[in-house]
């Protein structure tokens, strides 16, 4: 039920840069106003998921589950009924994403790490594979829904089927999660050790910040970056399918991988895998250079974004799971919201791609240093 949710929900989300180039078209204007869109809603979903992640620590996942549910069917049916881009911010930026993605990332990711002890990091990165589950099957759906219907159909079609799915789904979260066992101190000094992974927490989100910036920079305009590669737009939308597919492919690994490696050698390996795969789609020529890219991206992206939930959680308590995991994504969903509009400000600034990509790339590249500079407070996790 969790992947479900998970997968309904991004989706919801992945729409606006999935329809941009139709989008685009009937509103007559460029990429970055329609990224703008798209902006609203992780923004949205920022404000959206600290406010509901305390109350996830308070009140439980389920009436939360409830309201995002409802929002997001509604949200889609205003979206697709909109008369001017003011509605179609205000569907993305409050109901879309405030409130359905602000509850069906982060609260829904520390909620199930509430209902698991020895296998946390596996539990959190099935959750977070939502959006493997999600871009693998939707957009291409998405893309040929609007093509044969129109846009504004699709996504009554959409919010009419994910609202009620995700209804039935919240009552999965009906009972609460049993006593879980204290996470382990970090330093060996009770409060010390709290107070030292306060102070890395800042640094951390930052690093988050960066590496989702570069993501959304790529995500958010793939599909417009393969249709004027020459790709039809059912294989530009697979593009998006093909990257956040092979997300599965770190996320089901990722509690083996943080075993072995540990959770924080663990998500430096896949930021810098990000950085490489950034770089090599910024000059990347033909399809399948192209397709490498993408692949490279999407294991990269899929290795991280749990990954800083996963070491999130060890380094606090229970109690503050909803809050904690939160917070660090709120960081990664603000970022993600620029790092879209930003890529649609230089696509058009610059006539082409290959300079948002590039600068995506220095993005990710420096969340990777960052994190280096963390190993003092990180390496034993």
């Amino acid at each position: 039920m969790t992947l479900v949710i998970a997968s309904l929900g991004f989706g919801a989300v992945t729409s606006v840069p999935i329809l941009l180039k139709p989008l685009a078209r009937y509103w007559e204007t460029g990429a970055s106003t329609i990224a703008l869109v798209h902006t609203s809603a992780m923004f949205g979903a920022a404000i959206g998921s600290l406010v509901l992640g305390r109350m996830l620590d308070r009140f439980g996942f389920f009436r939360i589950a409830m309201l995002a549910a409802t929002a997001t069917g509604l949200g889609l049916l205003l979206a697709a009924s909109a008369q001017n881009l003011l509605t179609l911010y205000l569907a993305y930026g409050v109901l879309i994403g405030g409130i359905g993605q602000g509850a069906f990332f982060s609260p829904l990711t520390a909620a199930v790490s509430q209902w698991f002890d020895r296998h946390r990091a596996l539990a959190i990165a099935i959750a977070a594979s939502g959006q493997s589950v999600g871009g693998l099957t939707l957009p291409p759906l998405m893309r040929w829904g609007a093509g044969a219907f129109g846009w504004r159909a699709t996504l009554v079609a959409y919010g009419l089927v994910a609202g009620l799915a995700l209804v039935a789904c919240a009552f999965a979260f009906r009972r609460a999660p049993p006593p879980h066992a204290a996470p382990p101190d970090l330093s060996g000094t009770g409060e010390a050790g709290l107070s030292e992974a306060r102070g890395g927490f800042l640094m951390l989100g930052l690093c988050m910040a960066l590496s989702n910036h570069a993501s959304f920079m790529v995500i958010g305009h793939l599909t417009a970056f393969g249709e004027e590669q020459g790709f039809a737009p059912a294989a530009a939308a697979a593009l998006v399918s093909a990257l956040l597919g092979v997300t599965l492919v770190p996320r089901l690994f990722a509690g083996q991988l943080s075993h072995r490696l540990g959770r924080y050698r663990t998500l430096l390996a896949m930021s810098v895998l990000l950085v490489f795969g950034m770089a090599w789609l910024a000059t990347a020529q033909g399809p399948v250079a192209i397709t490498v890219g993408v692949v490279l991206i999407g294991l990269g992206f899929g290795g991280y974004m749990p990954g800083y939930a996963i070491l999130v959680r060890e380094m606090f308590p229970a109690a503050q799971a909803g809050r904690r995991i939160a917070e660090i994504y709120s960081f990664g969903f603000v970022a993600a919201g620029i790092g879209s509009w930003t890529s649609g400000w230089l696509r058009d600034l610059t006539g082409g791609y290959a300079i948002p990509f590039l600068v995506a790339a220095c993005s990710a590249g420096l969340g990777a240093a960052g994190l280096l500079r963390l190993r003092e407070h990180l390496r034993s996790i």
